[in-house]
Parts: structure tokens; sequence; C-alpha cells
């Protein structure tokens, strides 16, 4: 089959669980025997250059990236709150220059599918159905208006709180009403599935976790037990409110029992209070955006997930998983993931249960094991990304004999 997949983010540099679900994806189709092509917004938040892609990615797939301003402005923002039942964040995305590039692709090429990696490009399909008969996908990474409903409910600014509610509305009318716009939806977690069948989906329907290549064995350097990793895209509030409660509440309680425990942390686009804020704590090693998060990933024995909420999976528990970490985590973190606590992953909600966890693996190299050969074991059973890409393949494949 010939894939198009059209994207929001690049997915080369992959520096968050997105874009890592969107690279593996691509190859994984491509491995089976697909011809993959990629469209991808690029933006000051999200830059990449195709140039800077490796020749052993771009054999598999073609790719072009595509340039587009986010820069917001009062005007537009009022304009849209008051006239717009379309959501802001999204609204920003939609570019006529982007719309004439997917227009390109279609008129000089023959597609079997369609794939959109998210709500974020639901205002192209208007501009796909002009040129391309076949169906059109949308792979759901999260059920995004679950996501701005959780901020809304933790917010303690009223204005805030109730501009989230706002996108929280404008998102769930977008999602309830995918009867009318896309043909099938492919979901990353069981959960989102069920939600959208039990919101009115009436489409056809599949769960695809997100998919994953093993890393070699040795292929990265080791830190000692007691040092500990966190990553995940700082500027995303989920995750940002979630390292906030470790560190102000499990990480106090660790340095109080592990006086020599390091707490590494990686993340692109931390604001400049933030990125302050962690260089001045005590044992804290903050690293910024690093170059390969799965050589950072793989280089720690111990990794943490303290999110307090949204929906999808999280990418970086699966990798984690993938390179035999040991991973303590929130039971919001690993929600559509078939994990057991205790099995593959430590679990708690409370920042004393949190810490606990954490200086337990610290102290008990064999349990560190045990979870992380278990972790590694359900991942490769679970996540193989050509495994889960053949799959895929006899749902498209269904669909287009419809």
């Amino acid at each position: 089959m010939k894939i198009l997949v059209i994207s929001h983010k690049p997915p080369y540099p992959p520096v968050d669980g997105g874009t890592i679900a969107t690279l593996n994806m691509c190859l994984g189709m491509a491995q089976v025997g697909h011809e993959v092509t990629l469209l991808s917004t690029t933006t000051l938040k999200h830059p990449g250059e195709v140039g800077q892609i490796p020749d052993s990615i771009r054999t598999f797939m073609h790719v072009e990236y595509h340039h587009i301003d986010l820069r917001t402005n009062m005007r537009d923002g009022a304009l849209n709150f008051v006239f717009s039942r379309w959501p802001y964040n999204i609204v920003r995305y939609i570019k006529r220059s982007f719309k004439q590039l997917i227009n390109r692709y279609l008129s000089t090429e023959r597609y079997d599918v369609v794939q959109l990696e998210g709500l974020y490009l639901l205002p192209y399909v208007g501009t796909i159905r002009r040129s391309h008969q076949g169906p059109i996908a949308l792979r759901a990474h999260n059920v995004e208006n679950s996501i701005w409903l959780s901020l809304a409910s933790d917010e303690p600014n009223r204005y805030r709180q109730m501009y989230f509610k706002l996108l929280h509305r404008r998102l769930l009318r977008m999602e309830v009403q995918l009867n009318g716009s896309v043909d099938a939806l492919v979901a990353i977690s069981e959960l989102d599935r069920l939600w959208f069948v039990e919101h009115g989906l009436q489409k056809p329907a599949i769960t695809v976790p997100m998919g994953y290549f093993r890393c070699p064995d040795g292929a990265c350097p080791q830190h000692p037990a007691t040092s500990f990793a966190y990553i995940g895209a700082l500027d995303w509030i989920p995750n940002y409110e979630g390292l906030m409660w470790f560190i102000d509440g499990a990480w106090r309680r660790i340095q109080a029992d592990v006086p020599e425990a390091e707490f590494h942390i990686a993340g692109r686009n931390a604001q400049s209070s933030l990125a302050e804020h962690l260089l001045a704590e005590r044992k804290i090693i903050f690293h910024g955006q690093v170059p390969s998060a799965t050589e950072y990933i793989g280089s720690y024995p111990i990794m943490v997930v303290p999110l307090q909420s949204g929906s999808g999976i999280r990418v970086k528990i699966v990798e984690g998983m993938f390179m035999g970490r040991a991973i303590v985590c929130t039971s919001s973190a690993i929600k559509g993931i078939e994990v057991e606590h205790g099995q593959h992953v430590l679990v708690a909600d409370t920042p004393e249960g949190f810490a606990a966890h954490v200086v337990e693996l610290m102290r008990n190299p064999e349990l560190r094991q045990r979870l992380a050969q278990n972790a590694q074991a359900f991942a490769s059973t679970r996540y193989d990304a050509v495994g889960l890409s053949r799959r895929l393949t006899e749902f498209y494949q269904s669909l287009r004999a419809q």
C-alpha cells in the first residue's frame, strides 16, 4: 500500500512521546512493505530539518517538512474566543501553504490511505477529500478534551481555568463529531478507543499501541543505582505539573533517605524560570533537551514518571520498558498499559509512596533487575513495532475492501 501520513510536528528528531510514536509507526509500516510518505509542519516550538534525518531512516520513507508561523496575538485570540467554535490551539495550525502542499501530493500521487497523526490535522480533511478518494484515518494519540478538563480542575487561576474549560468544550465537540470527518479511528490506547465509541463513534476503530524498536544491549553508558531519571517535554502542562509534584514532595523524602541520590531531568522548552529553579537545586542535574532520548533513558537504571493527568499511552514508559529500566510511576501514567504493580513497574499516587518505591529500588538490586527484565519481556511481546504494523496493515486492507 501507499500511505500518506500527515503530522503537525516533525517525528525527527524524536524528542517526545508523540514524535517517537509517529516515527516508529512510519518505520514499522515501511518495514512490512508499504510505501510511506510523511508530510509534517515544523514550528519554532517543534523545529526540524529533513537534512538532519539519518539516511538509515530516509531510505525507508519519503519525508517533507513545511515550516509554519504559530505566533499568536491578542486580536486573533480574542476573535477566536468570542466568535469561533474551534479551539484556538488547533486553529493556529490551519495554514493555506500547508493545504497547498497536501494538495500537491494528493494530485500527483494516488494513496491507498491517508493517516492523520492527531486531532490537530482534522481541519485539513476537506482539503484531502477534494483529491483523495480512499479512506482517511485519524490516529488518536490522546483524548484531547480530557487533558484540558483535568488541567482546568487543577488550575487555581480563575481566568486560566475558564479558558481551559472552553478549550475542553470545543475539543470535546470535535472529538464527538468524528463520524462526519474521518473514515476510521486508530487509537494508541484501548481506553481512548472505548471513549470514542461510548461518545458516538460509529466508524471502524482499532487499538494499535505505539510500537518500538529494541535498542542493542550495552549501547548506553550506565550510571550508578543512586542515579535516576525523568524525561518529558517541559512545555506540556501535565508534564510540568507532574514534575513539580515529584520535586516538591517525593524528592525531598528521597534525599533524606539517600543523601547521595542524583535526580537527572531531561526535557525541551523549559521556561527560563523552571530551568533556573532546577539548576539551583542540590543534586538535581538538568540536561535540557538531549540528543537521543533512547540513550538518555538507557543510561539510568531507574526511571520516574510522576504524571498526574493526561490520556493516551505514555510512550516514555513503553520506551523505558524496552530499555530494561526499573520504573516508578503514578496510576495516571500507566492508564492504557496493562502492566501490574510489583510485576512490571512500581505504582504510587502519594509523594510518600512514590519516594519509598524509588528508595527501595536503589537499595534492592534483585528487585530492580526483576522488574526491569519483566518489563522488557512485556514490552517486547506487546509493543514490537513491526508486529503492530502488520496488525494495522490488516485493518487498512479491510477498510479498502469495504
